[in-house]
């Protein structure tokens, strides 16, 4: 579940979310070759070509999905989703727990509404693993172990940024654009 990280840094996930997309990723990467090869053998590559922007966007919700982490620094806690990045200061959260559905909440002392970590959605193996419950004790401990000095930060909260989701995004976006592009220039050829 924890990853080494460099000193004051605690990086939690689930070991699986990475495997699976990278099994996810390469199953409809081979997937995505057959079809574009058998559309272009029966319709030509004008319509086969298509394949690849939808191949492209499912690896970038995967890869989305395979950065969603928990780091406990210091002084603050990161939540990243797949959207969005929580900061929260080590002084603003008051508990970690889980939910009825198995995820792994972090409820902040001004009362709002507690923050879910995507990293630790309840899923069926954690009904059995107890990872999100590992998690939230970890989180338990830190809060309770020596920290820095509080600081009045408050929460923050920004678009998540990913390397491979957002290449892949960037690159679906490029082949559809170019595809269109040729598409229309093309004419009915």
């Amino acid at each position: 579940m924890t990853k080494p990280a460099p000193p004051g840094r605690t990086v939690l996930r689930r070991r699986s979310w990475p495997v699976l997309c990278a099994i996810a990723g390469t199953a409809l990467g081979i997937g995505m070759l057959a079809a574009v090869w058998k559309v272009t053998s029966v319709n030509g590559f004008r319509t086969g070509w298509q394949g690849i922007p939808v191949y492209l966007a499912l690896v970038a919700v995967l890869g989305r999905i395979a950065t969603c982490k928990v780091v406990l620094r210091e002084d603050s806690l990161v939540v990243v989703n797949p959207l969005r990045t929580h900061t929260l200061p080590r002084s603003a959260v008051a508990k970690a727990d889980v939910d009825d559905h198995g995820t792994l909440e972090l409820h902040l002392l001004d009362g709002d509404k507690p923050v879910p970590s995507f990293a630790f959605g309840g899923s069926l193996v954690d009904r059995v693993k107890g990872t999100s419950e590992q998690a939230a004790r970890t989180i338990t401990a830190w809060l309770n172990g020596p920290g820095a000095a509080p600081h009045p930060a408050p929460p923050r909260t920004h678009w998540t940024r990913s390397p491979y989701g957002d290449t892949a995004l960037a690159l679906c976006a490029v082949t559809a654009a170019v595809g269109g592009v040729w598409m229309a220039l093309g004419g009915g050829a």
